[in-house]
């Protein structure tokens, strides 16, 4: 079938919509920031696999969706570490390696050689030695994000930076395991791993949402009423 943007527009607008209402609003800009960059990278993402996809899957835009998507692994980290109120940091080497990765994907033009779309996903095809690399990177920054996020939460005395913590891990997790759980069981989406992840961060932007929207209330002194029956 053939691709359909639908999807990854309707997915990118929503994120760029929900980033712009948490940076222009209420509450401490050394949370708002990362948390509207996260959402900024997966809208950006979202619109250059429509772009490539309608451009016969280009590999100077997949080069480019995977320069863009490099960076959530960093700034989630750094989210988390703030969050945390963390005295050790790890942030600036994952900042570090994302800067180093970015500009290698940009300037090796064999990093992707090919990129298939089909109905709603983009397939890669990734000769390059360094893209093991940049597996490597990526999965290790996403497993810090949930390891630190749980292990501050067990430690930490402040509520609202606990349930901010619960939303950054429950929507990581969200999108990992369904991103990987589908490319092992769906042997038609091997090599959409990048694709897939940013499909179902979906819900990692709508814990994201609900992480902002509690913390404008927390800066406007509100109690919060619930976004949905789950949320606190």
């Amino acid at each position: 079938m053939p691709y359909a943007p639908s999807l990854a527009l309707a997915t990118g607008t929503f994120e760029i919509a929900a980033g712009l209402w948490i940076i222009t609003g209420p509450g401490r800009k050394a949370i708002t920031r990362p948390v509207s960059a996260i959402l900024f990278l997966l809208a950006g993402y979202q619109i250059l696999e429509a772009m490539l996809c309608q451009h016969g899957g280009d590999p100077r835009l997949a080069r480019l969706a995977f320069a863009d998507i490099t960076w959530l692994p960093a700034v989630g980290v750094l989210l988390v570490e703030r969050l945390a109120g963390a005295r050790r940091r790890f942030s600036p080497v994952f900042l570090a390696a994302a800067t180093a990765l970015t500009g290698w994907i940009l300037l090796d033009p064999g990093f992707v050689a090919r990129a298939v779309c089909k109905v709603v996903i983009a397939t890669y095809d990734t000769p390059s030695d360094l893209y093991a690399v940049y597996g490597g990177y990526y999965q290790l920054g996403l497993f810090t994000m949930i390891v630190a996020a749980g292990y501050a939460m067990a430690g930490h005395s402040d509520g609202l930076a606990r349930r901010h913590l619960a939303d950054v891990q429950i929507g990581t997790v969200a999108f990992v395991f369904p991103a990987m759980l589908t490319e092992l069981v769906v042997a038609q989406t091997g090599g959409s791993q990048p694709s897939l992840m940013c499909h179902y961060a979906a819900f990692l932007a709508i814990s994201l949402v609900r992480l902002g929207y509690r913390e404008r209330a927390h800066a406007l002194g509100d109690a919060p009423e619930p976004l949905w029956p789950w949320a606190a």
